[in-house]
């Protein structure tokens, strides 16, 4: 047996008080003789043991009241046969729901898409318990519990609309523990509707871990059982506009769109894009005979210099959420970049990697000693290239967190210095004839994506001598074949940090062609001039705090953290579009999702409880029920007596 709150199981000591109070009692009288009484107390000595019987009987149920009434607040739970017998609905039943946009994929046959179907079952579910369990709603948004009054209103609740956010399967599951731990529930379920996207449920993270642990540590027992929406995956297209760059042709200025499109199928489709600016579009007739399919799209500006956004956008199929893409370009403008270098010879190649021609790409960088990094235009700079120990300084953390962009190099020797967690490992040296080789990169976004002709960096091509990796929780972009990171990223606030491993120097790797670091630091230098214009990209669930009025003329309302599209906020733009995550098909398989539960009670849902004579059962309500017969006997001596 078991208990919610077992504190007040110290409150038992009290239950000698009734013996305490008959003891004094007792103490009140003194025996006189008496020798008239003499006579009688033969006559009476049969009813006198019928007199103890009585009072010892009720001093038997006054302390079984307190008794009762003791462990009745410290809400008890009994397992095995017990448990079983007194089963009865869950105490709470909290809905987690995941609503992100893979979750609109619509079914073939009725057309309605895995969210609402979601919604229907989940009612259909909870009309089979009785009014004594609590509904509780988190959803993979705000992740902030709504108490229901009835689970029939699900379908109509704003917070369980369709959204364009990814969702993040183990911090859902976080907030569940914590609203069970906070308010004490008893016996609990946790019906999970997900569609099983390996990017939502991230199976790598070592936050499932923990959970394990949290959940299984609860007093009363909390069992989960899953809505799986996966099926069979759909004919569904997808678009991303991973690139954009304004460009210069014979006086006038064009916008060069790097338009990615995926698709399910492997059938030969066409279909036409859209393709719009400022509200104006046009269209472009795209056919796919592959899966993906990458390619460019100008736009001519004319004379126009100011900010502009747009959308690309495709004809309706079995995913309305991942159909448009919405993007924000910023005014022509001036790029700044600060290299900090300690070392004499790493610092003028990293500053000609980073801007190699300056007037023909309106570009600029300066090259200081970390000694002089204190007196840097940090409010003017694009990116921060820095070479050394990390920065750990107030003015370097401030610049990230508002936007701006730092890649590392290592200092080439032991370094304790750290950037939070992260630190530099020692230097290794690769053995004359085995350099060391990646072996693995991220191509679809980030500094290390394929070109805008859809070719890959020549990363492989890189034959690195030493290597200098960071150690603590970072994003790994690059790994080498042993699995150690290459290139790596620490997201801070609103801006990004990066850290590679080796230098550009001859006896560290050959680095220094440029084939791989010009486009790097290229692509790093843009992103990070971003916070400097009018006009910004942000995925949804990610955008600055503010308020944001939407501008295009797609759909009104919405809000920049649920719903993707442009918004504005006095003179800045926002484009907001779902996670790139949203975009990978991977799903886990029913093995994968059980191992991350561990020795959690996992149930599919369609599914009866599992060994349902080891759950856990609350019975205050019965010792609440033993405690009213308990009283009896004592209200009826007192009213006898009146």
């Amino acid at each position: 047996m078991t208990f919610l709150q077992s504190s007040l199981l110290w409150g038992l000591p009290l239950v000698a008080l009734p013996v305490l109070i008959h003891l004094l009692n007792r103490m009140r009288y003194r025996t006189m003789p008496w020798a008239a009484m003499m006579f009688l107390l033969t006559a009476s000595r049969h009813s006198v043991r019928h007199a103890r019987l009585r009072h010892f009987l009720l001093l038997l149920c006054r302390v079984l009241v307190l008794v009762v009434l003791i462990v009745a607040l410290a809400r008890p739970l009994v397992g095995g046969w017990a448990g079983w017998a007194l089963q009865r609905a869950p105490d709470t039943i909290i809905i987690a729901l995941d609503r992100s946009a893979s979750m609109e994929a619509q079914d073939a046959q009725t057309h309605t898409s895995k969210r609402v179907r979601a919604l229907q079952r989940l009612v259909e579910a909870a009309g089979h318990f009785a009014g004594g369990t609590r509904f509780v709603l988190l959803e993979n948004v705000a992740r902030v519990p709504h108490e229901l009054s009835s689970p029939a209103l699900l379908p109509e609740l704003s917070v369980t609309a369709a959204t364009d956010a990814a969702a993040d399967i183990p911090a859902l599951l976080e907030a569940a523990v914590e609203y069970v731990t906070a308010n004490q529930c008893g016996r609990t379920e946790i019906w999970l509707a997900s569609d099983l996207q390996k990017s939502n449920w991230q199976p790598q993270a070592s936050r499932w871990a923990s959970l394990q642990q949290r959940i299984v540590a609860l007093p009363q027992e909390v069992r989960v059982r899953l809505l799986n929406f996966s099926g069979e995956p759909v004919d569904n297209v997808w678009v991303s506009v991973p690139e954009l760059r304004r460009q210069k042709v014979g006086g006038r200025a064009e916008l060069v769109l790097t338009v990615d499109l995926g698709r399910n199928g492997t059938e030969r489709v066409s279909f036409p894009l859209s393709v719009g600016l400022d509200g104006s579009r046009s269209l472009v007739n795209v056919t796919m005979e592959v899966q993906h399919l990458r390619f460019q799209h100008k736009i001519d500006l004319g004379t126009r210099l100011g900010s502009v956004w747009g959308v690309v956008e495709l004809p309706p199929d079995a995913n309305l959420r991942d159909n448009q893409f919405f993007f924000a370009f910023n005014a022509e403008q001036h790029l700044n970049a600060v290299v900090v270098a300690e070392d004499a010879v790493a610092g003028p190649l990293l500053r000609l990697a980073t801007v190699p021609a300056p007037r023909a790409m309106n570009q600029s960088c300066e090259l200081v000693t970390p000694a002089e990094a204190a007196g840097a235009r940090w409010a003017e700079t694009a990116l921060v290239v820095w070479q050394g120990a990390l920065p750990d300084t107030a003015a370097v953390r401030g610049f990230v967190e508002s936007g701006g962009t730092v890649i590392c190099f290592p200092p080439g020797r032991a370094e304790a210095r750290k950037f939070g967690d992260v630190s530099w490992s020692e230097p290794a040296t690769a053995e004359a004839e085995k350099p060391f080789r990646i072996r693995s990169w991220r191509n679809e976004e980030g500094p290390l994506a394929k070109t805008t002709d859809g070719l890959d960096l020549p990363v492989t091509e890189l034959k690195c001598l030493r290597r200098q990796p960071v150690l603590g929780e970072t994003t790994v972009l690059a790994a080498f074949e042993d699995g150690k990171p290459f290139l790596s990223r620490r997201t801070v606030g609103r801006g990004n940090i990066y850290f590679c491993a080796v230098l550009p120097q001859a006896e560290w790797s050959n680095l220094g062609e440029g084939t791989v670091l010009v486009p790097v630091l290229q692509r790093l230098l843009a992103a990070g001039g971003q916070r400097l214009g009018q006009a910004a990209n942000a995925a949804c669930g990610e955008a600055p705090p503010g308020a944001w009025q939407r501008v295009d003329a797609a759909k009104a309302g919405g809000e920049p953290q649920t719903v993707a599209g442009v918004y504005q906020q006095g003179q800045r733009l926002l484009a907001v579009n779902r996670p790139a995550a949203e975009d990978a098909p991977e799903i886990l398989d029913e093995a994968a999702v059980r191992s991350l539960f561990g020795p959690v009670p996992l149930t599919l849902f369609e599914q009866a409880a599992a060994n349902s004579k080891k759950m856990e059962s609350e019975i205050w309500r019965g010792l609440i029920g033993l405690l009213l017969v308990l009283l009896l006997p004592v209200f009826w001596r007192k009213f006898r007596h009146q």
